[in-house]
């Protein structure tokens, strides 16, 4: 498994890489962080809360090719995680992502994301589902290819494939596997400024070892809009039909009260859900601010579908080159859309942080976390509160390059390839749960 991730990548390489007469332009960037932290509350606990000391080495290397026609991007990332007083948790984190684009002829492209993740430090789950697990390994294979078609110059539609396995180490979460189909239309206005935005998304989720299924049929609309090269808003809404065949405990009485007994039935249900998906960023000299809200629904490790809301927001002032501060906060509520039980999770966090760039390459980075976890069940509540603090040292080696220059015939353009964006973590919020 540690091995596909470079097989994967050898072989893009070869697909996306391009014709050897085509412009090409790569880099690879090297890096190492080293990270020291004390937290007053290991896995959130409501009782009986552990705090430790935690060390972690994290070397990387991020990766870009680009030729006229094609794009490969790619972060492979390990990260040694070493607990001072439970050494029982130590465990080697890893982060794969590959992602790439190529362009098949003017109005044709082909696209992939693509991820292997090995997580155990809470965050995969938390950006995931918005619930909380314990610090057990959760893997991740993530695969999205998809067709891009260009109906006219401002109009596109992308057809694509999504695959999700989870697995979790712990036998007290729910492995399972998502797949979906969808179709994305983009129409790009004349003033170049708006771009709006449709997709219709149909997905399946299962959980074997229960035998429950979910189905969705989601319906989005809505648009992106520049207002200047430094403020921009992006607006989705729309609804998510769900159905969803679960399993429950009956109990039979015919017997009482000499005998009760009990089987497991099937229960079919349905139900509509919103989806919103706000964001917006400004920036100014020294100073960047963005925040947004989202509501959708999502699979996690307790064995069935999470409504999740979220509400952040962050800022970044640069006093000069090299020093700058930040600040974030969080909040979501997450709850389950099945009758299975009942279940809610809340969760409220702040985190500072100082960035000073003590060479060109090489940064310190102190920070601090404060967290406060709610949860709701069955009736009964109960809080719990964490705080972090760390000390971070990152060494960046300048980029390694190499340019190929073009041989294009004169008179002829290249193709072009719009809408790249950056490998990070799939599906996550600009918020870390340390």
């Amino acid at each position: 498994m540690r091995s596909s991730p470079v097989i994967a990548l050898l072989f893009l390489c070869l697909v996306f890489g391009g014709a050897e007469g085509d412009a090409a332009d790569w880099s690879i960037v090297p890096s190492v962080t080293q990270k020291t932290e004390f937290t007053s509350n290991l896995n959130y606990s409501y009782t009986a809360p552990v705090s430790d000391c935690i060390f972690s080495l994290a070397p990387a290397a991020e990766f870009n090719y680009t030729t006229d026609i094609s794009q490969l991007q790619a972060r492979l990332g390990l990260t040694g995680i070493h607990y001072l007083n439970n050494s029982q948790l130590d465990h080697i984190d890893q982060n794969y992502q590959i992602n790439g684009r190529y362009q098949v002829a003017p109005r044709w492209g082909l696209t992939l994301k693509s991820a292997y993740i090995d997580d155990s430090t809470l965050e995969q789950e938390f950006v995931t589902s918005g619930t909380i697990m314990t610090r057990t390994p959760r893997q991740s294979i993530q695969a999205g290819p998809g067709v891009t078609y260009s109906l006219t110059e401002l109009l596109a539609a992308t057809v694509n494939y999504n695959f999700n396995q989870v697995h979790y180490q712990d036998p007290r979460f729910q492995n399972y596997l998502t797949q979906g189909v969808g179709l994305n239309l983009t129409q790009q206005l004349k003033n170049e400024k708006t771009m709006l935005i449709g997709n219709i998304q149909a997905q399946e989720t299962s959980y074997p070892a229960e035998d429950d299924l979910f189905r969705v049929l989601g319906f989005q609309l809505g648009g992106k809009h520049q207002f200047s090269p430094d403020c921009q808003v992006t607006l989705l809404g729309g609804i998510n039909l769900w159905f969803m065949d679960t399993q429950t405990q009956v109990q039979g009485l015919s017997q009482y009260p000499y005998f009760i007994s009990a089987r497991q039935v099937k229960l079919q249900s349905s139900e509509v859900t919103p989806f919103v998906d706000l964001s917006a960023t400004r920036s100014w000299t020294n100073l960047s601010v963005s925040g947004g809200y989202s509501r959708n629904q999502y699979p996690s490790g307790n064995g069935g579908i999470q409504d999740l809301n979220r509400i952040y927001g962050a800022l970044k002032y640069e006093f000069t080159e090299r020093l700058s501060a930040g600040l974030s906060a969080y909040y979501s509520l997450s709850d389950q859309i099945s009758n299975q039980y009942s279940y809610q999770n809340d969760f409220f966090g702040i985190n500072p942080i100082v960035t000073y760039q003590l060479t060109e390459e090489l940064t310190i980075s102190p920070g601090y976390q404060f967290g406060l976890r709610e949860e709701t069940t069955g009736g009964s509540s109960y809080s719990a509160k964490v705080q972090t603090a760390w000390l971070m040292l990152t060494y960046t080696r300048l980029s390694v390059t190499g340019e190929k220059k073009p041989t294009t015939p004169v008179g002829t353009q290249p193709a072009t390839t719009p809408g790249w964006e950056k490998p990070g973590v799939l599906g996550g919020p600009p918020f870390q749960l340390h």
